[in-house]
């Protein structure tokens, strides 16, 4: 039985998508969509899950149609116990991630994931919710998430990448600012913060081998105030910023 995703939101705005919309692309495309797309996109939006999974909107499903089909004919390396490259022909890519999973509608089959890693092309159901779910809490392709929460695409928002500092004293640092909602631990080297208050989250994480500690800070540029204590305790923890990219925060 599908349910609902309850999601955390981190973003300050959502651009919801309404019932108009999706059902143009399902004329569009002559097939409905799957269970639960309609009422993600009316709730959420086009965004990203747990930072994991891409949830696609209409406009982006039928500009990625040709190049994923195209791709589907020319590159092939999955294999099915019933599905064959031929039966991808009329797929239609409905979602995926930034490391080349892609989740594919199929005509009289359901959702079906590709992973970018594996050559086991997975049957994940017909509800696009348990889709999501499944991607972002199973551990098959992804670290488990234990929190489920979702970043709308509606607004740019900052971009740092900042290293150095024990993993430990880091968490720390972030956790005692009380600015999040939420903590994500994935396992015990990793833990993003939720916080909407800044529109983003900070993420932690000990890479394994003689990497430095790795922490990604998101943020909307109109809360570059709140960012500042995050900013003044990373670098009470000896933390570097080593880039930032997207928009510029207002000061």
């Amino acid at each position: 039985m599908s349910m609902s995703l309850d999601l955390i939101v981190v973003s300050s705005s959502l651009e919801p998508v309404d019932a108009a919309a999706v059902s143009a692309l399902e004329q569009r495309l002559g097939m409905p969509m799957p269970l639960g797309y309609a009422d993600f996109m009316a709730t959420y939006g086009q965004g990203s899950v747990c930072n994991a999974f891409d949830v696609w909107g209409p406009t982006r499903i039928l500009d990625s149609l040709d190049g994923m089909r195209e791709m589907w004919a020319e590159y092939w390396f999955w294999k099915h116990p019933e599905l064959g490259q031929a039966d991808f022909a009329d797929a239609v890519p409905v979602g995926g991630s930034s490391d080349g999973d892609q989740l594919a509608l199929v005509p009289g089959r359901g959702l079906v994931m590709l992973p970018r890693h594996s050559d086991e092309a997975i049957d994940v159901g017909t509800s696009y919710s348990d889709a999501v779910r499944w991607f972002c809490t199973s551990g098959r392709l992804v670290v488990a998430s234990e929190v489920l929460w979702f970043a709308s695409w509606t607004r740019q928002s900052c971009y740092e990448n900042w290293a150095g500092g024990e993993l430990d004293r880091v968490r720390d640092a972030i956790s005692d600012l009380e600015m999040h909602v939420a903590e994500e631990a994935s396992g015990a080297d990793a833990s993003t913060f939720l916080i909407p208050a800044m529109g983003g989250h900070v993420s932690v994480l000990r890479p394994s081998g003689d990497a430095e500690l790795y922490v990604h800070v998101r943020f909307e540029p109109e809360f570059a105030a709140l960012h500042a204590r995050i900013e003044a305790a990373l670098i009470g923890t000896a933390a570097r910023r080593m880039a930032r990219w997207g928009a510029e925060p207002v000061t």
